[in-house]
């Protein structure tokens, strides 16, 4: 009957460390905001810089994996 005692407070011990579903989505939403606290937000001009970037490589690259894509084709339909 000891033993059994024993084993309730042990598991009602482990239940008492950890902790809630809302106290650790609070400290969740809490560690999200510090996060955003930290971000360097781009002005407008780099803005504009980066997403130029973005447009030139996907616009290089897609022209490239076409031209690929086009050679394979012209090999695949040579050995046909």
């Amino acid at each position: 009957m000891e033993e059994t005692g024993k084993k309730n407070t042990a598991k009602s011990t482990d239940a008492a460390k950890k902790p809630s579903f809302v106290k650790r989505a609070k400290d969740f939403c809490k560690g999200v905001k510090a996060e955003f606290k930290k971000i360097i937000w781009p002005n407008k001009e780099e803005l504009k810089k980066q997403t130029t970037a973005v447009i030139v490589v996907s616009v290089v690259l897609g022209a490239f994996i076409r031209i690929y894509d086009m050679l394979c084709q012209f090999v695949i339909s040579f050995i046909r």
